[in-house]
Protein backbone atom coordinates (compact mmCIF):
# COMPACT_ATOMS: atom_id res chain seq x y z
CA UNK A 1 0.00 0.00 0.00
CA UNK A 2 1.34 3.47 -0.84
CA UNK A 3 2.28 5.81 1.98
CA UNK A 4 0.95 9.31 2.58
CA UNK A 5 4.36 10.66 1.51
CA UNK A 6 4.08 8.85 -1.84
CA UNK A 7 0.56 10.17 -2.38
CA UNK A 8 1.77 13.69 -1.55
CA UNK A 9 4.57 13.42 -4.12
CA UNK A 10 2.21 12.18 -6.81
CA UNK A 11 -0.35 14.92 -6.09
CA UNK A 12 2.35 17.60 -5.73
CA UNK A 13 1.17 18.62 -2.25
CA UNK A 14 2.57 18.32 1.26
CA UNK A 15 1.95 15.18 3.38
CA UNK A 16 0.02 17.34 5.85
CA UNK A 17 -2.36 18.38 3.04
CA UNK A 18 -2.98 14.70 2.22
CA UNK A 19 -3.76 14.00 5.90
CA UNK A 20 -6.17 16.94 6.02
CA UNK A 21 -7.97 15.77 2.89
CA UNK A 22 -8.25 12.17 4.16
CA UNK A 23 -9.66 13.43 7.45
CA UNK A 24 -11.88 16.03 5.76
CA UNK A 25 -10.21 18.81 7.74
CA UNK A 26 -8.56 22.13 7.04
CA UNK A 27 -9.05 24.96 4.58
CA UNK A 28 -8.17 23.01 1.42
CA UNK A 29 -9.40 24.22 -1.97
CA UNK A 30 -11.85 21.94 -3.77
CA UNK A 31 -9.48 21.63 -6.73
CA UNK A 32 -6.64 20.43 -4.48
CA UNK A 33 -8.96 18.12 -2.55
CA UNK A 34 -10.19 16.43 -5.74
CA UNK A 35 -6.63 16.08 -7.08
CA UNK A 36 -5.52 14.34 -3.88
CA UNK A 37 -8.58 12.05 -3.84
CA UNK A 38 -7.95 11.12 -7.50
CA UNK A 39 -4.36 10.09 -6.65
CA UNK A 40 -5.63 8.16 -3.60
CA UNK A 41 -8.01 6.17 -5.81
CA UNK A 42 -5.45 5.57 -8.56
CA UNK A 43 -2.75 4.38 -6.14
CA UNK A 44 -5.15 2.15 -4.19
CA UNK A 45 -4.59 3.73 -0.79
CA UNK A 46 -6.74 2.39 2.07
CA UNK A 47 -7.05 3.52 5.66
CA UNK A 48 -4.72 1.91 8.18
CA UNK A 49 -6.07 -1.30 9.68
CA UNK A 50 -4.09 -0.51 12.84
CA UNK A 51 -5.92 2.79 13.20
CA UNK A 52 -9.30 1.05 12.83
CA UNK A 53 -8.33 -1.57 15.40
CA UNK A 54 -7.29 1.08 17.88
CA UNK A 55 -10.62 2.86 17.53
CA UNK A 56 -12.74 -0.30 17.71
CA UNK A 57 -10.86 -2.16 20.49
CA UNK A 58 -9.81 0.48 22.96
CA UNK A 59 -7.20 -0.33 25.60
CA UNK A 60 -8.17 2.80 27.62
CA UNK A 61 -4.45 3.56 27.88
CA UNK A 62 -2.49 6.56 26.58
CA UNK A 63 1.20 6.18 25.72
CA UNK A 64 3.75 8.78 26.85
CA UNK A 65 7.45 8.63 26.00
CA UNK A 66 9.90 9.60 28.71
CA UNK A 67 13.37 10.50 27.43
CA UNK A 68 15.75 9.91 30.33
CA UNK A 69 18.74 11.59 28.67
CA UNK A 70 16.88 14.85 28.10
CA UNK A 71 14.57 14.74 31.10
CA UNK A 72 16.78 13.66 33.99
CA UNK A 73 15.86 16.89 35.75
CA UNK A 74 12.92 18.69 34.21
CA UNK A 75 10.39 20.01 36.76
CA UNK A 76 8.11 21.27 33.97
CA UNK A 77 7.72 17.79 32.46
CA UNK A 78 7.42 16.30 35.94
CA UNK A 79 4.41 18.55 36.61
CA UNK A 80 3.03 17.90 33.12
CA UNK A 81 3.26 14.14 33.73
CA UNK A 82 1.49 14.45 37.09
CA UNK A 83 -1.35 16.49 35.59
CA UNK A 84 -1.75 14.04 32.68
CA UNK A 85 -2.01 11.07 35.04
CA UNK A 86 -4.55 12.88 37.23
CA UNK A 87 -6.69 14.06 34.29
CA UNK A 88 -6.53 10.71 32.47
CA UNK A 89 -7.80 8.90 35.55
CA UNK A 90 -10.74 11.31 35.74
CA UNK A 91 -11.77 9.99 32.30
CA UNK A 92 -11.24 6.36 33.31
CA UNK A 93 -7.97 6.11 31.39
CA UNK A 94 -4.40 5.28 32.34
CA UNK A 95 -0.97 6.44 31.21
CA UNK A 96 1.63 3.97 29.96
CA UNK A 97 5.13 5.38 30.43
CA UNK A 98 7.86 4.07 28.14
CA UNK A 99 11.46 5.14 27.58
CA UNK A 100 12.70 6.65 24.35
CA UNK A 101 16.48 6.57 23.96
CA UNK A 102 18.06 8.80 21.31
CA UNK A 103 20.18 5.84 20.16
CA UNK A 104 17.19 3.57 19.48
CA UNK A 105 14.95 3.29 16.44
CA UNK A 106 12.10 5.52 17.59
CA UNK A 107 9.66 4.28 14.96
CA UNK A 108 10.01 0.65 16.05
CA UNK A 109 9.11 1.53 19.65
CA UNK A 110 5.85 3.20 18.58
CA UNK A 111 5.08 0.50 16.02
CA UNK A 112 5.44 -2.20 18.69
CA UNK A 113 2.94 -0.44 20.98
CA UNK A 114 0.53 0.07 18.08
CA UNK A 115 0.75 -3.51 16.79
CA UNK A 116 0.25 -4.96 20.28
CA UNK A 117 -2.77 -2.66 20.81
CA UNK A 118 -1.50 -1.66 24.23
CA UNK A 119 -2.39 2.02 23.75
CA UNK A 120 -5.21 4.00 22.14
CA UNK A 121 -2.96 6.92 21.24
CA UNK A 122 0.05 8.95 22.27
CA UNK A 123 0.96 12.20 23.96
CA UNK A 124 4.32 13.53 22.79
CA UNK A 125 6.73 15.89 24.54
CA UNK A 126 10.35 16.95 24.00
CA UNK A 127 9.52 17.69 20.37
CA UNK A 128 12.31 18.43 17.91
CA UNK A 129 12.34 20.38 14.67
CA UNK A 130 11.05 18.04 11.90
CA UNK A 131 10.19 15.51 14.60
CA UNK A 132 9.93 12.11 12.84
CA UNK A 133 7.21 10.95 15.26
CA UNK A 134 4.74 13.42 13.71
CA UNK A 135 5.20 11.98 10.21
CA UNK A 136 5.08 8.37 11.40
CA UNK A 137 1.95 8.70 13.57
CA UNK A 138 0.08 10.77 10.96
CA UNK A 139 0.84 8.20 8.29
CA UNK A 140 -0.17 5.36 10.63
CA UNK A 141 -3.38 7.28 11.40
CA UNK A 142 -2.88 6.77 15.13
CA UNK A 143 -4.32 9.48 17.44
CA UNK A 144 -1.75 11.70 19.12
CA UNK A 145 -1.37 15.14 20.65
CA UNK A 146 1.97 16.89 21.09
CA UNK A 147 3.10 19.23 23.83
CA UNK A 148 5.20 21.29 21.45
CA UNK A 149 5.50 21.66 17.69
CA UNK A 150 7.80 20.15 15.08
CA UNK A 151 8.05 23.44 13.13
CA UNK A 152 7.46 21.49 9.91
CA UNK A 153 4.69 20.87 7.36
CA UNK A 154 3.31 18.15 9.66
CA UNK A 155 2.20 20.70 12.26
CA UNK A 156 -0.78 21.64 10.08
CA UNK A 157 -2.31 18.16 10.23
CA UNK A 158 -1.28 17.32 13.80
CA UNK A 159 -2.93 18.20 17.10
CA UNK A 160 -0.62 20.17 19.38
CA UNK A 161 -0.47 22.49 22.37
CA UNK A 162 2.53 24.74 22.80
CA UNK A 163 3.75 27.66 24.86
CA UNK A 164 4.71 30.72 22.83
CA UNK A 165 8.40 30.61 23.62
CA UNK A 166 9.19 33.38 21.16
CA UNK A 167 6.75 35.72 22.89
CA UNK A 168 8.25 34.74 26.24
CA UNK A 169 11.87 35.58 25.45
CA UNK A 170 10.71 38.70 23.59
CA UNK A 171 9.05 39.85 26.83
CA UNK A 172 12.18 39.00 28.86
CA UNK A 173 14.45 41.02 26.56
CA UNK A 174 12.00 43.94 26.54
CA UNK A 175 11.97 43.88 30.35
CA UNK A 176 15.78 44.06 30.40
CA UNK A 177 15.81 46.88 27.86
CA UNK A 178 13.39 48.83 30.05
CA UNK A 179 15.96 48.49 32.84
CA UNK A 180 18.64 50.11 30.67
CA UNK A 181 20.43 47.05 29.22
CA UNK A 182 21.81 47.14 25.67
CA UNK A 183 24.30 44.28 25.71
CA UNK A 184 22.01 41.29 26.23
CA UNK A 185 23.21 37.73 25.62
CA UNK A 186 21.40 34.41 25.53
CA UNK A 187 22.23 30.98 26.92
CA UNK A 188 20.40 28.59 24.55
CA UNK A 189 19.99 24.86 24.03
CA UNK A 190 21.81 23.06 21.19
CA UNK A 191 20.09 23.55 17.85
CA UNK A 192 17.28 21.19 16.88
CA UNK A 193 14.91 21.60 19.83
CA UNK A 194 11.69 23.11 18.46
CA UNK A 195 10.88 24.99 21.68
CA UNK A 196 14.50 26.06 22.08
CA UNK A 197 14.67 27.42 18.54
CA UNK A 198 11.46 29.40 19.12
CA UNK A 199 12.92 30.97 22.27
CA UNK A 200 16.03 32.02 20.36
CA UNK A 201 13.77 33.53 17.68
CA UNK A 202 12.00 35.66 20.30
CA UNK A 203 15.35 36.87 21.62
CA UNK A 204 16.53 37.87 18.13
CA UNK A 205 13.20 39.52 17.27
CA UNK A 206 13.34 41.59 20.45
CA UNK A 207 16.88 42.80 19.72
CA UNK A 208 15.74 43.88 16.25
CA UNK A 209 12.61 45.55 17.61
CA UNK A 210 14.67 47.57 20.13
CA UNK A 211 17.40 48.45 17.59
CA UNK A 212 20.08 46.48 19.42
CA UNK A 213 22.96 44.83 17.56
CA UNK A 214 22.82 41.08 16.81
CA UNK A 215 26.06 39.43 17.90
CA UNK A 216 26.76 35.78 17.15
CA UNK A 217 29.09 35.50 20.15
CA UNK A 218 26.25 36.60 22.43
CA UNK A 219 24.38 33.33 21.77
CA UNK A 220 26.05 30.48 23.65
CA UNK A 221 24.50 27.00 23.32
CA UNK A 222 24.83 24.73 26.34
CA UNK A 223 23.37 21.54 27.77
CA UNK A 224 20.28 21.85 29.94
CA UNK A 225 21.91 21.61 33.36
CA UNK A 226 23.48 23.82 36.02
CA UNK A 227 27.00 23.08 34.78
CA UNK A 228 25.99 24.19 31.28
CA UNK A 229 24.70 27.50 32.63
CA UNK A 230 27.85 28.03 34.69
CA UNK A 231 30.18 27.31 31.77
CA UNK A 232 28.12 29.41 29.36
CA UNK A 233 28.20 32.39 31.70
CA UNK A 234 31.95 31.99 32.07
CA UNK A 235 32.35 31.99 28.27
CA UNK A 236 30.29 35.18 27.95
CA UNK A 237 32.31 36.99 30.58
CA UNK A 238 35.54 36.24 28.71
CA UNK A 239 34.39 38.29 25.70
CA UNK A 240 36.05 41.62 25.02
CA UNK A 241 32.67 43.30 25.52
CA UNK A 242 30.78 41.08 27.98
CA UNK A 243 27.00 41.44 28.31
CA UNK A 244 25.31 43.23 31.19
CA UNK A 245 22.29 40.90 31.03
CA UNK A 246 21.63 37.28 30.07
CA UNK A 247 18.41 35.60 28.94
CA UNK A 248 18.53 31.87 29.66
CA UNK A 249 16.42 29.33 27.77
CA UNK A 250 15.53 27.53 31.02
CA UNK A 251 15.61 28.09 34.77
CA UNK A 252 18.16 25.36 35.36
CA UNK A 253 20.62 27.04 32.98
CA UNK A 254 19.84 30.41 34.56
CA UNK A 255 20.65 28.99 38.01
CA UNK A 256 24.04 27.85 36.76
CA UNK A 257 24.68 31.33 35.35
CA UNK A 258 23.70 32.94 38.67
CA UNK A 259 26.18 30.67 40.43
CA UNK A 260 28.99 31.92 38.19
CA UNK A 261 27.94 35.56 38.42
CA UNK A 262 28.01 35.32 42.21
CA UNK A 263 31.78 34.93 41.79
CA UNK A 264 32.07 37.73 39.21
CA UNK A 265 32.96 41.28 40.21
CA UNK A 266 30.11 42.97 38.28
CA UNK A 267 26.36 42.39 38.79
CA UNK A 268 24.75 40.75 35.75
CA UNK A 269 20.97 40.65 35.21
CA UNK A 270 19.56 37.18 34.49
CA UNK A 271 16.18 35.79 33.39
CA UNK A 272 15.09 32.16 33.10
CA UNK A 273 12.17 30.25 31.62
CA UNK A 274 9.73 27.77 33.30
CA UNK A 275 9.18 29.18 36.83
CA UNK A 276 10.48 26.00 38.45
CA UNK A 277 10.17 25.77 42.26
CA UNK A 278 13.87 26.59 42.73
CA UNK A 279 13.55 29.90 40.85
CA UNK A 280 11.72 31.62 43.69
CA UNK A 281 14.32 30.56 46.27
CA UNK A 282 17.55 31.15 44.35
CA UNK A 283 19.88 33.97 45.32
CA UNK A 284 18.80 36.38 44.03
CA UNK A 285 15.25 35.16 43.25
CA UNK A 286 15.03 34.47 39.52
CA UNK A 287 12.94 36.45 37.03
CA UNK A 288 11.36 33.83 34.79
CA UNK A 289 8.46 32.88 32.52
CA UNK A 290 5.67 30.67 33.84
CA UNK A 291 4.13 28.02 31.60
CA UNK A 292 0.40 27.20 32.09
CA UNK A 293 1.05 23.48 32.64
CA UNK A 294 -2.42 22.57 33.95
CA UNK A 295 -4.09 24.11 30.89
CA UNK A 296 -1.60 22.39 28.58
CA UNK A 297 -2.20 18.96 30.13
CA UNK A 298 -5.96 19.47 30.10
CA UNK A 299 -5.94 20.35 26.38
CA UNK A 300 -3.63 17.45 25.49
CA UNK A 301 -5.68 14.83 27.33
CA UNK A 302 -8.97 16.30 26.10
CA UNK A 303 -7.96 16.41 22.43
CA UNK A 304 -6.52 12.89 22.51
CA UNK A 305 -9.67 11.50 24.10
CA UNK A 306 -11.82 13.35 21.54
CA UNK A 307 -9.86 11.80 18.66
CA UNK A 308 -10.18 8.31 20.12
CA UNK A 309 -13.92 8.61 20.76
CA UNK A 310 -14.66 10.30 17.44
CA UNK A 311 -15.73 13.68 18.82
CA UNK A 312 -15.44 16.85 16.77
CA UNK A 313 -12.47 19.08 17.67
CA UNK A 314 -13.02 22.69 16.67
CA UNK A 315 -9.44 23.84 17.31
CA UNK A 316 -6.51 21.48 16.83
CA UNK A 317 -3.71 23.98 17.56
CA UNK A 318 -3.26 25.94 20.81
CA UNK A 319 -0.39 28.43 21.30
CA UNK A 320 -0.51 29.71 24.88
CA UNK A 321 1.33 32.78 26.23
CA UNK A 322 3.73 32.40 29.18
CA UNK A 323 3.58 34.85 32.10
CA UNK A 324 6.60 37.00 32.96
CA UNK A 325 7.35 36.72 36.69
CA UNK A 326 9.65 39.59 37.69
CA UNK A 327 12.02 39.01 40.62
CA UNK A 328 15.29 40.53 41.82
CA UNK A 329 17.67 38.76 39.40
CA UNK A 330 16.72 41.08 36.54
CA UNK A 331 16.26 44.34 38.46
CA UNK A 332 19.59 44.12 40.34
CA UNK A 333 17.70 45.27 43.42
CA UNK A 334 19.36 42.90 45.89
Amino acid sequence: MPSIKEIARAANVSPSTVSLVLNNKGNISEQTRQRVLKVVREMGYTRSVHARNLRENQSRVFGFAWSPLRSAYNPVLDLFLYEMVRLSEQYGRHLLLFTEDEQEDTESIYRSLIDSRRVDGFILANTDRDDPRFAFLLEAEVPFVAFGRSLSVYDEAAYWVDVDGAAGTFAAVTHLVEHGHKNIAMLAWPQGSASGDERVKGYLDALTQHNLSLRDDYIVRVLNDVAGGYQGAQQLMQLQTPPTAVVAVSDIIALGALRYFAEYDQPIAVTGFDNTPASEFSHPPLTTLKQPIYEIANLCVGMLLAQITGQEIEQRHHLLPPQLIIRASSTLDY
